[in-house]
Order: structure tokens, then C-alpha cells, then sequence
């Protein structure tokens, strides 16, 4: 059954979707926001990792043994000024953020994974080659007055389970999904996560106001 769950911004890492949770086995979703001058450091364990710069910037140190990146993550604000800077992190790798004088919010995703893939940084609009990674992310803009012919922007390309993340540049906005099975109608609102089961389908999407998608999906 498709469901969602608000993000209160807090500092540091938060997790909010994970495999076993709202009929999502794969993916796992959640935020990194951290201030000015300071890092976070973690480690891919058995899984990939996409880091998805929603606002700000960052220096992104990626290394283990031979497979090292590094480079500057985030070139917008915010979400609605421009596209996302994206990072691809491949299984039993460590990596490293540390911010610059704006601080950074990331969106973090990961799914299982043992391939010897690559790290890659890409700069905004940079494309990666969907055989080189196994986590499939895409992005939405739209407004109120285009909400009638948004049908098939936010659809789920083929069978398989997604998390959006669903933000508003007005915060008092609210977004409908129609939803093919289980849950007939969701309404998402200003940080709203939205999971779709394996089972569910996005059929048309209606907004009140100016909203931002982030959409994350396995990609096998």
C-alpha cells in the first residue's frame, strides 16, 4: 500500500525509509543536512549509494583501496534553482562530506549492491549511464496552473517500487496522487516522503501551488 511520512529537518543524518517499512524491500531513503564547516563520514557497506544535493555544497571525498573520487558536490541553493548535482558510491566504500561556508542538505539512497562499479561525481545536468548504476533518479518541477496536463511526469516507468521525496516552494501547498492500486488517493504536503510498492502505479498527480519532485527507484 502506497503511504507517506513528513521529514522534520533536523541536523545530521536522518533515516526515513528502509527496506521493511511502508511495503518498500529495496530502497533505502533519507536526508543529510548539515551546517557550515563541518562533516559526516560513513560507509556503503553492502550497498550503492546516490548522494543527491538538494541545496547548498559541498567537498565529497570517496576512497577505498583503488577506487577513489573526489570533488565538489551541490551547485544550487535550493531545489527549485536549478538540477541536482548526483553521486554515485559503490558497495564497501567509504566516503567523506565536508561543507563550505553554506553548509549542505543531501538526499541519501541506497540499494543492495555487490558490483564493482566506479565512484562517480557528476556537475548539475550531467547524465550516468543507467547500465553503471543500480539506483534510477530523476526529478520534477511543476505549477498549479500546469497540474491538468502533469499526467505521466511523475509515473513509475515500469514495475517496480519508488520513493519520492515531495517539496513545495510555497510550504502550505498540497499535491494528490491517484494510485492504481491499494491506496486510491494519497496527499502529499511541503517534505512529504511518498513510497510506492512494486504493486502500485502513479496515474496522475494534481497540485495546488509550485512543487519539486525527487524520484528514486531500483534500477535491476
Amino acid at each position: 500500500m502506497s503511504a507517506s511520512k513528513n521529514y522534520t529537518p533536523a541536523n545530521g543524518y536522518t533515516e526515513i525509509v528502509k527496506p521493511g517499512e511502508m511495503g518498500i524491500t529495496k530502497l533505502h531513503f533519507g536526508i543529510l543536512s548539515l551546517t557550515p564547516e563541518t562533516t559526516f563520514f560513513d560507509h556503503s557497506d553492502d550497498t550503492e549509494v546516490a548522494l543527491i544535493a538538494l541545496g547548498g555544497d559541498c567537498t565529497l571525498l570517496v576512497g577505498h583501496n583503488g577506487n577513489k573520487a573526489y570533488g565538489i558536490l551541490g551547485e544550487r541553493p535550493d531545489v527549485f534553482q536549478g538540477e541536482a548535482c548526483i553521486a554515485y558510491i559503490p558497495h564497501r566504500t567509504t566516503y567523506e562530506v565536508l561543507t563550505n561556508e553554506t553548509g549542505v542538505e543531501i538526499a541519501v539512497c541506497k540499494v543492495p549492491s555487490h558490483s564493482e562499479s566506479a565512484a562517480i561525481i557528476l556537475e548539475a545536468g550531467e547524465a550516468v549511464d543507467e547500465d553503471e548504476t543500480h539506483l534510477r533518479i530523476w526529478e520534477n518541477v511543476f505549477s498549479d496552473d500546469l497540474a491538468a496536463s502533469v499526467r505521466g511526469a511523475p509515473t513509475i516507468p515500469d514495475a517496480s517500487e519508488a520513493i519520492c521525496l515531495h517539496r513545495f516552494q510555497n510550504t502550505e501547498g498540497v499535491a494528490v496522487f491517484d494510485v492504481t492500486t491499494g491506496t486510491a488517493r494519497v496527499q502529499l504536503y511541503h517534505n512529504d516522503v511518498f513510497a510506492v510498492p512494486e504493486q502500485d502505479n502513479v496515474v496522475l498527480l494534481t497540485s495546488e501551488g509550485v512543487g519539486y519532485q525527487l524520484w528514486v527507484q531500483p534500477n535491476f
